[in-house]
């Protein structure tokens, strides 16, 4: 694992999306799956300008909402690089939440395209981008301090992607997200951590010891490749 840190939130931001470009532009051979993440880590696609020919777009969780202000994909596809990538010939995992779905069948759904990408592209490249909460969560990955029981079954079971009611723990409870079994299968994350008020959750992701369920991104250090890009200070 790398860690960059960077004097200003622009800076951290400018070196992750140089790092997604080179990642795309080095494996450009050979199929992509570039799955990114919502919230900040949107904004690093301003700057993306390495389209592979064989590139499929998807999210790495998504809000089961058919709201288009809450649906990531919805989000995605609202930006200058869906568009881009859309005139370069790239494929796409839609994961806008159709009509009459409920979450079991959404996810599965977002599952069986995820699977079907690595069985038809066996020899392909998973790059993510990724970022990591105030709280220590990853993707749709919440903190679970207090039950590590429901933490490993929700999380660490077969399933590379599990639908669930996050209650309290997130504004957008309703979710579908990737987890542990598929990040471990993840060739490149980019992650993208700025404000200082995220300091104690990049502590308790770098230290050696912790748990998974009480800080969902310490995966991040059981991950094949990973690069963190931030303005937060040691």
């Amino acid at each position: 694992m790398e860690v960059k840190r960077y004097s200003t939130k622009q800076k951290a931001g400018e070196a992750a999306a140089q790092k997604l470009n080179q990642l795309l532009d080095a494996h450009s051979r050979m199929p992509t799956l570039f799955l990114l993440s919502g919230g900040s880590s949107l904004a690093l696609l301003e700057r993306i300008t390495i389209f592979p020919p064989k590139l499929t777009v998807g999210v790495t969780d998504e809000r089961f909402s058919e709201n288009p202000k809450a649906n990531n994909f919805a989000q995605l596809a609202e930006t200058s690089f869906f568009q881009k990538a859309q005139e370069s010939g790239a494929y796409f995992i839609d994961t806008r939440v159709q009509p009459g779905e409920d979450i079991q069948v959404f996810s599965k759904r977002f599952e069986d395209a995820i699977r079907a990408w690595k069985e038809e592209h066996p020899g392909g490249t998973v790059v993510i981008t990724q970022g990591v909460g105030v709280d220590g969560h990853t993707f749709g990955i919440m903190p679970y301090p207090k039950d590590r029981q429901a933490f490993s079954e929700l999380f660490e079971g077969k399933n590379w992607v599990v639908g669930y009611d996050a209650g309290s723990r997130n504004e957008h409870p309703l979710r579908a997200t990737i987890t542990i079994p598929f990040l471990q299968e993840v060739d490149f994350s980019v992650v993208y951590m700025a404000g200082k008020e995220k300091g104690q959750a990049l502590s308790r992701m770098l230290v050696k010891e912790g748990t998974l369920w009480e800080t969902p991104a310490r995966i991040v250090r059981e991950m094949k490749e990973v690069h963190v890009f931030t303005d937060i200070p040691t």
